[in-house]
């Protein structure tokens, strides 16, 4: 999974102009989609998107049955 960046000059652009590029090995999007899944209630509004994309692509990987024992896994 990556996100990408088009601001050259590392300044946070305004709403929806710019992105950035970052990607993810396997077990930071697992982490990130645990943390995103168990922290859904305090999730700021603008990144429900985000936070439904991890979700998607962790459903893109695996099988009904191993999404289900993913989230319900301990940390």
């Amino acid at each position: 999974m990556s996100l990408s960046e088009n601001n050259s000059e590392n300044k946070i652009p305004p709403e929806n102009s710019g992105s950035f590029e970052y990607n993810f090995s396997g077990r930071e999007v697992k982490l990130l989609a645990r943390f995103l899944r168990k922290n859904q209630p305090q999730i700021p509004s603008g990144l429900e998107n985000f936070s439904r994309k991890v979700e998607l692509y962790i459903y893109s990987l695996m099988s009904i049955d191993e999404v289900e024992k993913f989230f319900s896994a301990e940390d």
